[in-house]
């Protein structure tokens, strides 16, 4: 059933672009499992043409697709961008392996998710696609740019994960920031962030970076740079718009930090 895999990589190819190679290859393979098991040829055939049906209607009921299809391929997506940032330098060393399934058990992946984030990691390893055509996957279903937001701190465990950043990984971790649809500062905060992180002195971390203003911000300015923080990352918010229920932990800690940071900020300036 191989050609099963390829054939839905074509269709859904022309929907997800470098995506649907992989939804094909995961997709594909889960329901070639389930054909295989069937012994019976023309069963095989009606299941074959009732999931055309499905996905037909599926499509034409929505430009966007269902949740369940969306969902789907934003794990795709994480798997595959983990795979080519963990082999940016060659090989992919065990300390990154461990930093990928840390980052699952952090998102609080179901067994059956973990294992879609898995089957597209082998099967993005060997392609010919780049990490930036599954950035662009990813973003057009990761509506909110919190979203966006934390899977680029999640890559950038990943390349943290054996102690230091290649030149190949600081370019794409530069460069990715523009198919994720983010802001490019964003690079330069987190490079600051990782380097004063291994550097337990000066590991202290800013409140006005966290919010993203300066510290001579008028109390006004630093109020409403607090307020459209809480506002991106709040958990309610994300979940409206769309967040997988795996990364609401994530939404959680980044909520967690805003708070922190505005609270200090608070104190030094007796702000009530």
């Amino acid at each position: 059933m191989s050609w099963f895999g390829g054939a839905i990589g074509y269709v859904l190819g022309s929907r997800f672009g470098a995506l649907g190679g992989i939804l094909g290859a995961v997709l594909g393979s889960g329901i070639a499992d389930l054909l295989k098991s069937k012994a019976n040829e023309a069963d095989v055939q009606r299941r074959m043409e009732q999931d055309a049906r499905e996905r037909m209607r599926s499509r034409a009921a929505s430009r966007n697709g269902s949740t369940t299809e969306r969902e789907v391929v934003f794990l795709s997506a994480v798997g595959a961008m983990l795979a080519k940032l963990s082999k940016a330098d060659g090989h992919v060393d065990a300390s990154e392996i461990e930093a990928g399934e840390q980052a699952f058990v952090r998102l609080g992946l179901t067994p059956a998710n973990r294992e879609l984030c898995i089957r597209a990691f082998h099967a993005a390893k060997t392609d010919a696609h780049s990490i930036f055509d599954y950035a662009e996957s990813f973003a057009s279903v990761a509506r909110a740019v919190a979203i966006r937001e934390m899977m680029y701190d999640i890559l950038w465990d990943v390349a943290c994960a054996d102690g230091t950043v290649s030149v190949e990984e600081r370019r794409i971790l530069e460069m990715i920031v523009t198919p994720l649809r983010i802001r490019p500062s964003l690079f330069s905060e987190q490079w600051s962030r990782r380097i004063r992180a291994s550097r337990p002195a000066q590991s202290t971390i800013d409140p006005y970076a966290v919010l993203g203003c300066s510290a001579s911000a008028t109390n006004d300015e630093v109020r409403r740079a607090y307020r459209a923080q809480a506002k991106k990352h709040h958990p309610d918010i994300l979940r409206a718009q769309g967040l997988p229920e795996e990364m609401i932990a994530r939404a959680n800690e980044q909520m967690a930090r805003i708070n922190a940071a505005w609270d200090e900020i608070k104190r030094a300036r007796g702000l009530g």
